[in-house]
């Protein structure tokens, strides 16, 4: 990371970043979520006992758990981030052009944000 950018410069910058990071837990979660599926709905299928795999199904759902523990800690820090940039004035949307958050365009309301707000 560049140490001369301009505080709004930074600040959009560990919006993105936050913003991807927290895209790509959603994708390995789903991910997660789906091959964990996959290995259920598939025993049967197969024709293997319910024994089958069982440990490796808890593990993975055990991983699954701690994956949206961990998103909802990001979001958070993405929340907290969000604040601090508004207490300080700061423009942390110029590298996210058009997305905009809930409550960003409507008092204690809810906006529609990303891919939702253009449909």
């Amino acid at each position: 990371m560049n140490t001369a950018q301009k505080p709004d410069q930074y600040a959009s910058a560990v919006a993105l970043d936050l913003r991807d990071a927290e895209h790509m837990l959603d994708a390995a979660g789903a991910r997660l979520a789906d091959t964990i599926s996959h290995a259920l709905s598939g025993r049967g299928a197969a024709g293997l006992g319910a024994e089958a795999g069982h440990r490796a199904f808890s593990a993975a759902a055990k991983a699954l758990h701690t994956l949206t523990e961990a998103r909802s800690e990001l979001v958070q820090a993405h929340g907290h981030a969000q604040r601090d940039a508004r207490r300080l004035a700061l423009n942390h949307t110029l590298l996210i052009p058009g997305e905009q958050k809930p409550g960003d365009t409507e008092p204690g309301g809810l906006a529609p944000i990303g891919r939702l707000a253009t449909v």
